[in-house]
């Protein structure tokens, strides 16, 4: 019997493109403020930096890190405040409300926790729905969301994974590997580019649980 609906966060609940605003032209903009050079001279710098570091390690994720690293002298939480990332919250969101009267629901993401729980702030009218949120970095030191992501995940939940469905918009990180384990998996494709296992707005999700 399904019981937990499970959510990615970028590309499934919010769009993409923010986190680069983020990541290559605020925390450029601060650190040039803060050493006092052009943005243009920041920006190259720091990406030279992430790319030293390289996404096959945590730390590339973890802004806290690069806070201490660049020594920005500024508040991470007010920087991200500077996206706007409500922009991008898609308009169909609000459904996660009502899932929630039959369905626990979680977010399962390989996003850090503090924006992970930025953009749960921008999700004000869908918070409450939330019970529990999963960051593949932050809890379990991995930077992606694997087959022993969604086990773990299962685990603390104390559930089967059949008794979990998974919804997010990467073939093989959302549909592949929690399918690997028993987790029931569906893509979601907000571009309508493929249809395999496809759905493309969660409107078309409450259609498919009349399946379960």
């Amino acid at each position: 019997m399904l019981r937990v609906l499970s959510f990615d966060l970028d590309g499934t609940l919010i769009k993409k493109g923010f986190d680069d605003i983020f990541w290559n032209q605020q925390i450029p903009k601060i650190f040039a403020e803060r050493h006092k050079i052009t943005f243009e001279e920041a920006q190259k710098f720091v990406i030279e930096e992430y790319d030293k570091v390289g996404p096959s390690d945590a730390r590339w994720y973890i802004p806290e890190y690069w806070f201490e690293l660049f020594d920005l002298g500024a508040s991470l939480q007010d920087v991200l405040h500077k996206v706007n990332y409500a922009a991008g919250v898609y308009d169909d969101v609000g459904i996660l409300q009502d899932f929630a009267r039959n369905y626990q629901i979680i977010i399962s993401t390989n996003n850090p926790r503090a924006i992970l729980e930025h953009k749960l702030s921008i999700l004000k009218h869908v918070r409450q729905s939330i019970s529990h949120t999963f960051s593949s970095v932050s809890d379990f030191n991995s930077i992606v969301k694997n087959r022993e992501f969604y086990t773990q995940v299962c685990s603390r939940l104390r559930i089967k994974p059949d008794h979990m469905l998974h919804v997010g918009d990467d073939p093989k990180y959302d549909l592949e590997e929690p399918s690997s384990i028993g987790v029931n998996a569906v893509l979601m494709d907000r571009e309508q580019t493929t249809s395999k296992q496809v759905i493309h707005t969660l409107k078309d999700l409450r259609q498919l649980l009349t399946n379960y």
